[in-house]
C-alpha cells in the first residue's frame, strides 16, 4: 500500500513542486491539499493520512497550531513541518508538540522523500543544517517543553484569536472566522492581553512573532 500524504502550504507553486517530487515515487501518494491551517485541520478530521506536510507560516492558523490540533484528533498522526526558518524556538516548539519532521524549504525538494520515509517509520528527520544542535538541546532539556514557557498560559482558542488579531483582522472578522459571538471574541482578546500583560497592538505583534504564532 502507498504512503498517503496531505500537503498544506498557502503557495500553490510550493504544493505543485513538492507534489511533482512525490509523484515520482511509486509508493507515496498525495491524497489532499490545503492552502491554510484551518483547511488542513478539516481534512485531518475527515480523511486520515499517513503523513501531513504542513507549512509553518500559513494564514488564519499557523502550521504549529494546526499541527497541535491534528495531533489532538489522533496522537498517532505523523507531521512534517516545512519552514523557511531555522529559528530554534520554532523547531523546539515543533518537537515539543510531538512533530518528528522539520524540513527547510530551500532543501525540501532534495529532502522531502527521505523525510517522509523516516517519519512514516516513526523516526525523526530534521534538515541536516539544523539537526545536530536541535536534538542535543532537546535531549539536554530532559523533556522540558522548550518554547512553550510563555505561550502555555494561552488556550488553543486564544492562540487562534491572537494570530488573527496580529494579522490585522477586526474583532468582527475574528468572530466571523471562528463562528463565535462578537462579545465572545472581545472577551477572549481581553483575556489574552490580561494574561500576557500586553495592551498595545505593536507589543502583541512582537510577542506573536517571538513565540512563532505568526511570521508576518
Amino acid at each position: 500500500m502507498a504512503i498517503t500524504v496531505v500537503l498544506a502550504d498557502d503557495h500553490a507553486i510550493v504544493r505543485q513542486g513538492l507534489g511533482a517530487v512525490i509523484s515520482q515515487e511509486q509508493d507515496i501518494k498525495v491524497i489532499a491539499e490545503a492552502s491554510n491551517g484551518k483547511e488542513v485541520v478539516d481534512i485531518a478530521k475527515k480523511e486520515p493520512a499517513d503523513i501531513f506536510i504542513i507549512d509553518i507560516t500559513m494564514p488564519m492558523l499557523n502550521g504549529l497550531e494546526a499541527s497541535s490540533q491534528i495531533m489532538q484528533i489522533n496522537p498517532r498522526n505523523r507531521i512534517i513541518i516545512l519552514s523557511m526558518h531555522d529559528n530554534r524556538a520554532f523547531i523546539e516548539r515543533a518537537l515539543s508538540l510531538g512533530i518528528r519532521g522539520y524540513v527547510l524549504k530551500d532543501s525540501a525538494a532534495d529532502e522531502i522523500i527521505q523525510a517522509i520515509r523516516a517519519v512514516y517509520k516513526d523516526e525523526y528527520f530534521l534538515s541536516p543544517r539544523i539537526s545536530t544542535f536541535v536534538i542535543q538541546d532537546y535531549i539536554d532539556s530532559k523533556g522540558q517543553k522548550i518554547g512553550e514557557k510563555k505561550i502555555v498560559s494561552l488556550t488553543e482558542r486564544e492562540r487562534e484569536i491572537l494570530q488573527l488579531v496580529v494579522e490585522g483582522y477586526t474583532n468582527k472578522e475574528v468572530a466571523g472566522h471562528l463562528k463565535i459571538a462578537l462579545k465572545t471574541a472581545l472577551a477572549h482578546r481581553n483575556n489574552i492581553m490580561q494574561k500576557l500583560g500586553i495592551h498595545r497592538q505593536a507589543d502583541l505583534i512582537r510577542y506573536a512573532l517571538k513565540e512563532g504564532i505568526t511570521t508576518i
